[in-house]
């Protein structure tokens, strides 16, 4: 390490002096700096990068990871097969159905248990709830780091719409827990349709054609992300991209198509993919993987059956294991559980897709000019929660 500069609030570290010829030249004309982007950055979150620069462009990134680390997976050891779900759907706060899922399903995979179609159903609702409420703050936040926050608002908005409707159904707008091994927690009421169907409408007839009008096909978005942090589809599959981020790179891969789980086997969606494999591109399938949900949705309230939510699932489960992937909100979501005989999960390993994609920084980052950083960052949509867990 050499000598810090302090300079408007950031630290620089001058990494590497180097001595020039010239007349009028001393030392210093050349030289790495270290900066430090996070921990406070308003774009990075609970998280550093260690950014080395040539003046403005980028020659090395290195994240710093584990400010929200909370152990969640050797939590659960402690927990019973039904409570250990407000550990695991902490996973990430802002799409807690799809992790409560997957945990659900391996345990029922362990147990032997099959739910009933009407759980099904609603998984596959609540799910799809989940992950449009995630894509409006990915979408919202993605032109929130090029300073403009009037999108997020707008996006916020159409958010709360859905998270009336959890409220209505579980007592809660984020942490609900109602997603559990044996269906779904609550029987759902008429009441609950009637706020999930409000919050569609209001997002198809409302939100889409105003935010659409003005913010994606935008000359000055497309100027600033469009040939940014672009990935091949070939780096993609070698990175270990996941998710939106994937599809973005032209890799048609989808859990709920490629091993359909809950209802998705039965409804009509289309998985979104661009070729362009830039952050514009990322930010697009965001934006048209919220209207697929939305068919969904729509889908599953019409298609929802009658009859049972849940059934009794087992204090004790057999001893075995389980490996369960579903399609979270920011990519394929894996669960590895394991069983003893006892009242609750021997271990319990999460593959989280954030984490996946959070070290194809390195590689996407070198070479861009410093300012391209928070575009990047953004468009790989990833979720602190999940990167530490």
């Amino acid at each position: 390490m050499g000598n810090s500069v302090a300079l408007t609030g950031y630290v620089f570290i001058v990494e590497e002096e180097k001595e020039v010829a010239g007349k009028d030249l001393g030392l210093l004309q050349e030289k790495i700096l270290q900066l430090n982007w996070g921990v406070q950055h308003p774009a990075s979150g609970p998280m550093r990068l260690k950014v080395w620069v040539d003046g403005d462009e980028v020659v090395k990134v290195d994240p710093d990871i584990g400010y929200v680390l909370r152990l969640l997976e050797k939590l659960v050891e402690y927990r019973t097969w039904l409570n250990a779900i407000v550990n695991v759907e902490r996973a990430c706060f802002i799409d807690n159905f799809g992790t409560m899922t997957g945990y659900s399903i391996a345990a029922e995979k362990i147990a032997g248990v099959e739910v009933p179609k009407k759980a099904d159903y609603m998984r596959t609702i609540l799910c799809e709830g989940g992950r449009i409420v995630s894509h409006l703050i990915g979408l919202g936040g993605f032109i929130g780091v090029l300073g403009v926050h009037t999108p997020s608002q707008w996006a916020l908005i159409a958010r709360e719409k859905f998270l009336d409707a959890f409220e209505v159904y579980s007592g809660q707008r984020i942490a609900t827990a109602s997603i559990v091994p044996g269906g779904v927690r609550y029987e759902p009421t008429s009441k609950f349709i009637e706020k999930m169907i409000e919050a569609v409408d209001y997002l198809e007839k409302e939100f889409i054609p105003r935010y659409g009008e003005v913010f994606i096909d935008n000359p000055t978005l497309k100027l600033r992300t469009r040939g940014v942090g672009v990935v091949s589809k070939e780096k993609a599959i070698e990175l270990g991209l996941a998710g939106p981020a994937l599809r973005a790179s032209g890799v048609a891969s989808d859990i709920r198509k490629d091993y359909p789980y809950a209802a998705y086997g039965e409804l009509d969606f289309r998985v979104v993919t661009k070729e362009e494999g830039d952050a514009y591109a990322r930010y697009l399938v965001l934006w048209e993987e919220i209207q697929e949900s939305a068919k969904i949705i729509r889908q599953a309230i019409e298609g929802l059956p009658e009859g049972e939510y849940r059934v009794k699932f087992p204090v004790k489960v057999p001893p075995g294991e389980a490996y369960v992937n579903v399609e979270w909100a920011r990519g394929c979501f894996g669960f590895h559980l394991v069983s003893e005989g006892g009242t609750g999960p021997y271990r319990l390993k999460m593959r989280g897709p954030s984490f996946a994609n959070l070290w194809a920084m390195p590689e996407m980052m070198k070479g861009v000019k410093l300012a391209d950083i928070p575009v990047i960052f953004a468009s790989l949509y990833m979720c602190h929660g999940d990167i530490d867990r």
